[in-house]
């Protein structure tokens, strides 16, 4: 670093005018990174997963029974529906059906297709629904466009009064995540810059201080997200919130790199006045723990990379990749800056007020260094239990409680499960069974009815059956009964249009695969629901394999399941490899870093050790917060991940400064002094950015949706409790606990080896 301090005491004035125009030019015109939801085919899933090889099944057999999303429009009237109800939905879904070339949707309702009334009109009589199939998947622009045009004729032609209207399904939940993360991270990124503004004006007490870092981060942040905007728009894969979560940690990362050169620039100016010199300096001293910090952070962060959910794989990189500029502009344009305004840095203040002695910090080294065995017993007291109760909390999958509660989605949803289920808690799913050979001749069609049964029957036996859906009961009339005679059942319908439209949805158009839709209840998302996945399969396997015309037609077939509680149970099973992969990966990665710096392995094991008990005692402590404030009874399945990454790479920031500078004042003392000296030096500005950092992350509280507010809480605590209690008080009572214990009966010469890692940490 020292060369390249030179580099920029040379080029300062050619970097402040370069940052500003390249910001420019890179910001205008380019793409808003939540515009940019691609209208493709990509799941959130891999596509070798069992859902999405059941899905592609779907689509090819019954290409008109598989929408990539849906809209559902719930008409609901408590005291029943009447006759110019009826009339006006009718009327609506007229409307829709008109535009159906137009815009590439499916139109559904009891006034296009009759026979379905018993599907689309609830038993009570109070409510109907009109179902729009969508040929995108619901975060796309085409389906938000539409879900919007479908909206509006809502808004064109007023609904009797009584008559309560709301737009729900899967293209509704994506039309509320477009309009919620284009409001969250406007309202995110003004509260971020608020709090960081307010906490840097609190400690330095200087306007000058506090619009610096605001021009770095401002800067990049222009060129960061124009950047990745361009690239999004040229295919690159992205997530639509991600924007938000790059904002919050490059103003936290950002001003704390700037308040590391900041606090060497100071420490110079009090003894020489030339701002060239003390530029120069606190680059060559601050720009490798700076640089050292990044690396740690990219690192940690693009290891999501080796994710399978969509959701992690573009955002880890992502954040990574906007990290890079963010760092190139504190090690660029902040010295630059600083070089510009000297000792006016501090104005109103005075540089020998803001040079502290660190005497809190020194006393805490103290109590710390007679005392670690009682400091580290009574954290461990404290974070423990929080951790335990972290490993016993299940995830949750998008439960409603997740989104705004006055959104037409959420009340959507809750009166089509008030209406069509009487319970929230139901698991519909598509069965599809392939076999090798046609199965749509007459003779064959007899005996797939008794597939039917056989399937009706082991469902009964073991779940509470809702309905079940077949070629030989197509609108689910039947009552459900156990082992009943139910191949005379075809009896009850209608010969002639009824019947082949019954063949023509129930049996796929290559003539080999069966449907059926059943629905029983269970919670969908549940993780018991979700981990039973397998055994319901296996039970529908066994049933169908039992079957004559399993039997007569031999050869290979398959069962394969499609719906919600499919797809989940996939979100779940890759959530845990995901975890797994990435979790080692990282950790084995930011271990080597720790120990390239430390060169000392037990160090960097204790310090990635303290990492996982601070990410678990964070997350139980969050589950604490939000079941008492929220009353939910699980965090969303997002958060773990994306925490533990964050804080396993954010949370090295600050040891690295440490630790850098105990080895630069190790050049002039010894040990014991190099150590107060540093932790005096340190502590005020770690710890001042710790607060910076937490304030940034809390700025997602403003955000409306449930799973920013996790975030939000968990990542402020995260950091708060790694600044203030893990870096200053656990990881130095275990180094020097441990440094005793092995020293006790080690030669002289290795314990002298061991005391001088511990006092490099």
């Amino acid at each position: 670093m020292d060369g390249w301090s030179r580099f920029i005491t040379r080029t300062w004035l050619f970097w402040l005018i370069a940052w500003p125009v390249v910001a420019v030019v890179v910001w205008v015109g380019a793409p808003r990174i939540p515009t940019l939801l691609a209208d493709d085919a990509t799941g959130f899933l891999p596509a070798d997963v069992p859902s999405q090889r059941a899905f592609a099944l779907l689509r090819d057999e019954f290409p008109a029974a598989a929408p990539a999303s849906r809209a559902v429009v719930v008409c609901v009237r408590e005291s029943g529906l009447t006759e110019p109800d009826r009339k006006w939905v009718a009327a609506l879904a007229r409307a829709l059906g008109d535009r159906s070339k137009e815009l590439g949707w499916h139109i559904h309702a009891t006034a296009t297709a009759p026979h379905l009334q018993s599907i689309l009109e609830s038993e009570d009589e109070q409510a109907t629904i009109v179902a729009v199939d969508l040929p995108a998947e619901f975060l796309t622009h085409s389906t938000v466009n539409r879900v919007r045009e479908i909206k509006r004729a809502i808004e064109a032609d007023r609904a009797p009064d009584g008559l309560h209207v709301e737009v729900t399904g899967t293209g509704a939940l994506g039309e509320l995540l477009d309009s919620s993360a284009k409001g969250d991270i406007n309202s995110t990124t003004l509260w971020a810059f608020v709090a960081v503004t307010v906490i840097l004006l609190f400690i330095y007490r200087s306007p000058v201080a506090m619009l610096l870092p605001m021009v770095t981060i401002t800067l990049s942040l222009m060129v960061s997200l124009g950047l990745l905007g361009r690239a999004a728009a040229h295919g690159l894969p992205i997530n639509g919130l991600v924007e938000m979560f790059i904002i919050v940690i490059l103003a936290g990362t950002g001003v704390d790199y700037c308040l590391f050169l900041f606090a060497r620039f100071r420490e110079a100016l009090a003894s020489d006045d030339d701002s060239a010199a003390a530029m120069r300096f606190a680059v060559a001293k601050s720009g490798g723990a700076i640089l050292a910090g990044a690396g740690t952070n990219v690192v940690g962060l693009g290891t999501l990379a080796l994710a399978t959910n969509r959701d992690f794989y573009t955002t880890g990189p992502t954040i990574a990749a906007a990290l890079v500029p963010a760092t190139f502009a504190v090690l660029t344009l902040t010295p630059s800056m600083m070089r510009l305004v000297g000792r006016k840095l501090v104005w109103p203040g005075k540089l020998e007020r803001l040079d502290h002695d660190g005497k809190l910090w020194t006393g805490v080294a103290g109590l710390v260094s007679r005392r670690p065995l009682v400091v580290l017993l009574v954290l461990l007291s404290l974070m423990l239990p929080t951790a335990w109760i972290a490993v016993r909390v299940e995830p949750s999958f998008d439960a409603l409680e997740d989104y705004p509660a006055d959104s037409s989605f959420v009340r959507g949803a809750r009166l089509y499960s008030d209406h069509f289920h009487r319970s929230s808690a139901v698991s519909e799913q598509t069965l599809l069974v392939r076999f090798d050979e046609r199965i749509d001749t007459p003779e064959r069609l007899v005996q797939a009815r008794e597939v039917m049964s056989a399937v009706r029957t082991a469902l009964s036996e073991r779940y509470h059956l809702l309905y079940q859906r077949d070629l030989q009961d197509p609108l689910g009339r039947r009552k459900r009964q156990a082992g009943s005679g139910e191949e005379g059942a075809v009896s009850h319908m209608a010969h002639g249009f009824v019947e082949k439209l019954a063949e023509s949805y129930y049996v796929g158009r290559s003539g080999r695969t069966l449907r059926v839709d059943f629905a029983f209840e269970a919670d969908p998302r549940a993780v018991s629901t979700l981990e039973r996945q397998p055994e319901l399969l296996g039970l529908i396997d066994d049933a169908v394999r039992k079957t004559p015309l399993a039997q007569s037609v031999g050869g290979a077939l398959s069962v394969q399941l499609v719906g919600e509680t499919p797809t989940y149970a996939d979100i779940y099973s890759v959530r845990l490899r995901d975890f797994r992969v990435v979790a080692v990966a990282a950790i084995l990665l930011v271990y080597i870093v720790l120990v390239g710096l430390l060169r000392a392995p037990l160090q960097a094991c204790l310090l990635v050790a303290a990492t996982l008990l601070t990410f678990l005692t964070t997350y139980g402590a969050t589950w604490l917060i939000f079941r008492s404030v929220y009353d939910v009874a699980a965090l969303s399945s997002q958060l773990d991940l994306i925490l533990f990454i964050i804080i396993l790479s954010l949370g090295q920031d600050y040891n690295i400064y440490v630790v850098a500078r105990i080895r630069e004042e190790r050049a002039r003392r010894n040990l014991g002094d190099a150590v107060r000296t540093a932790v005096a030096k340190t502590g005020r500005v770690v710890s001042s950015c710790g607060l910076i950092m937490a304030a940034a992350f809390a700025s997602m509280m403003s955000g409306s949706l449930l799973v920013m507010k996790e975030f939000a809480v968990a990542l402020s605590l995260g950091i708060l409790i790694d600044t203030f209690l893990v870096r200053p008080l656990l990881v130095p009572a275990a180094i020097l606990l441990t440094s005793r214990w092995f020293n006790q009966s080690a030669p002289a010469g290795a314990v002298r080896a061991s005391e001088s890692a511990a006092d490099r940490h």
